[in-house]
């Protein structure tokens, strides 16, 4: 990726992660948001930006690595179906 992609890719990734994080937030007390899922996919885009959310996602691949070997699956596979972006 060339340089000038670097500063849109991190601020898409605010722009989207950041309200995910409060959805997922306030989906943890409704019971028709699935908060969890929210929070999960919110941290993951945020990760590469904040370390303090680099750091949670590591902690939870080493609780749950059965769950991060799945979604690795399933991304390949994605990519196999559609291509990179």
């Amino acid at each position: 990726m060339s340089e000038e992609g670097k500063p849109a890719r991190s601020y898409w990734r605010h722009i989207v992660g950041w309200p995910l994080l409060i959805l997922g937030i306030v989906g943890l007390a409704l019971p028709f948001l699935q908060g969890i899922l929210f929070i999960v996919v919110a941290l993951t885009l945020l990760a590469p930006e904040i370390p303090f959310f680099g750091r949670v996602i590591e902690a939870l691949k080493k609780r749950f690595p059965v769950v991060f070997e799945k979604a690795a699956e399933m991304k390949a596979s994605l990519k196999r179906r559609f291509g990179q972006p």
